[in-house]
């Protein structure tokens, strides 16, 4: 049977073109069991196919799954509560600063002492925190603030023995710092200028315009380095410390004005 040959006659019914196919006997007897096995083994690779995707796919989520689960184990949602309670309080402070100086205070929710607070929410109120402190960050940044000399305070604001006769008191409307002709001096905040040249008795002197109704002024100067107009940021050396106009020796005379009037810029040296 299985070197039995069968002859297959194909005939063109045009009547050309006939073919003969010789196939094994047994083919054409068992053709229904070659067919049948044949889709057996076609779906048992399919089925095999699938299984190794989905396998290795649901390992793959399994991984994923395990992955978040480690990180959400690792995040501590009561320290995060607390972490944002701390920021909301340095807020408060930062709010009791410019408060205590007639400037406008930033109002914010308490967001991180919330009940509900869900690890779900972490992204969210981060974002909130980001923005809050970008644009605190913003208003500041023009609140003088720090020293522009780094020399000791040699004379403080309000009344003092006058340091020309050494009789009688005047009034010192800012502080001096002690220092050495050519020394840096630098702004406290950012601003534009709006002085700068010889001022009567400040002799060589720099004013800046920060906004909010806040000026700083810089006298004795012995060089000034910029120019009505021009913009300063935090930290940009203005000029430096000289002797000139009404002084007793080289120092730096800083003023701090807010709403026209003259206060002490003390209280702008540091937090408090």
């Amino acid at each position: 049977m299985l070197n039995h040959k069968t002859s297959v006659h194909f005939v063109n019914t045009e009547g050309d073109g006939n073919k003969i196919l010789v196939v094994p006997t047994f083919i054409l007897l068992y053709w229904k069991k070659f067919i049948f096995t044949i889709g057996g083994v076609l779906t048992l690779l399919l089925v095999i196919v699938g299984i190794f995707i989905y396998q290795k796919t649901s390992d793959h989520y399994q991984e994923e799954l395990n992955r978040a689960n480690s990180i959400k184990k690792q995040i501590d949602i009561q320290k995060l509560k607390e972490s944002f309670k701390s920021i909301d309080e340095s807020m408060h402070r930062v709010n009791q600063f410019m408060m205590q100086r007639g400037l406008q205070t930033f109002k914010m929710k308490n967001v991180g002492g919330e009940e509900g607070f869900e690890i779900e929410d972490v992204n969210e109120v981060s974002a909130f925190y980001a923005k809050y402190i970008e644009d605190l960050e913003k208003a500041i940044v023009n609140v003088p603030m720090g020293k522009p000399h780094d020399g000791e305070i040699t004379s403080h604001f309000g009344t003092r023995e006058n340091p020309f006769s050494g009789f009688g008191a005047e009034t010192h409307s800012g502080i001096d710092f002690r220092g050495k002709t050519g020394e840096a001096i630098k702004s406290t905040a950012k601003g534009r200028i709006i002085k700068a040249g010889v001022n009567g008795g400040y002799g060589n002197c720099v004013m800046i315009e920060h906004g909010y109704q806040l000026q700083t002024l810089y006298g004795h100067l012995s060089k000034i380095n910029v120019k009505v107009g021009d913009e300063v940021n935090v930290g940009d050396v203005i000029g430096e410390l000289g002797n000139t106009g009404r002084s007793t020796g080289p120092h730096l005379h800083y003023e701090v004005h807010f709403k026209g009037q003259r206060i002490n810029p003390e209280q702008y040296l540091n937090f408090k």
